[in-house]
């Protein structure tokens, strides 16, 4: 039955992805509520099967790879539903990003259900926090990517089309900003609960393992960009960039990790 509920959420979003393109040629706010709303719709479906899941499982569905990309993607539609009142535009580069996690949630290998030993809600609260920041981070990629294309537009001079849809690099830069502090506090909160969980697991807080490793790289160079921010002055483009090559840790370390390299992590 929640398979039927993800289905339903998938067409939702794949709908609603036609129409925030449709509102990038044709910017009517009719469009974008519109296409607010058939997202809305997927987001129902999707809680429903979420709930069907923990209901079944006894658990939060996000342990495996499949259903943490599943997560990450009903999030990712809280962070729109948080900022697209003020950029509805937003919806065009993040609802593709939505759908393609859905997707790869229904076509990358099965990995079995973690033993039951750790089915607890301390690895619950690890796993959650750390794919909230995920999915704040990818706002920050998204809203990275948003403010190079618009920069490039006012250099060349381009000031029609997509420059008219585009906000202000000022705007963009602000919810960068709080992308990137939200993204990376959660990420952080996770990482310590995780520490703290795997000393009572396996009597270490850090054993080098891969995903740990990673782990800590990507939350490094997240480190390094609002310690730039905050106390040299990071702004625009050079936070855009570094933005986006943060989220390309990221995605290594989520999918690089789990399926490249030998962890613990890997529920086997």
């Amino acid at each position: 039955m929640d398979k039927f509920f993800y289905q339903l959420a998938l067409l939702g979003y794949g709908i609603a992805m036609v129409g925030f393109f449709i509102y990038l040629l044709r910017p009517q706010h009719s469009v974008s509520r519109a296409a607010t709303l058939v997202l809305l719709s997927g987001f129902f479906f999707h809680s429903i099967g979420f709930i069907i899941s923990w209901i079944d499982l006894g658990y939060f569905p996000f342990i495996t790879v499949k259903s943490s990309l599943s997560f990450v993607a009903w999030f990712l539609v809280i962070v729109y539903i948080m900022f697209g009142w003020r950029l509805a535009i937003l919806g065009t580069f993040l609802s593709p990003l939505i759908v393609g996690l859905m997707l790869l949630s229904r076509v990358v290998p099965s990995i079995a259900e973690p033993r039951p030993p750790i089915k607890v809600l301390w690895l619950s609260l690890h796993i959650g926090f750390s794919l909230i920041g995920d999915a704040l981070l990818a706002l920050a990629f998204c809203v990275g990517i948003m403010y190079l294309v618009q920069e490039r537009h006012i250099k060349t001079k381009k000031l029609g089309g997509l420059y008219q849809r585009l906000p202000s690099l000022t705007l963009l830069d602000d919810i960068n900003h709080k992308a990137l502090i939200w993204g990376f506090s959660m990420l952080t909160l996770g990482l310590i609960l995780g520490a703290i969980y795997a000393q009572w697991v396996r009597g270490h807080y850090f054993t080098w393992d891969p995903k740990e490793v990673w782990s800590v790289i990507t939350w490094l160079v997240y480190a390094i960009l609002i310690h730039e921010r905050l106390a040299v002055g990071w702004r625009g483009r050079r936070a855009a960039i570094i933005s986006i090559i943060g989220f390309m840790f990221l995605l290594f370390t989520f999918f690089g990790v789990n399926y490249l390299l030998k962890s613990y992590h890997v529920f086997k």
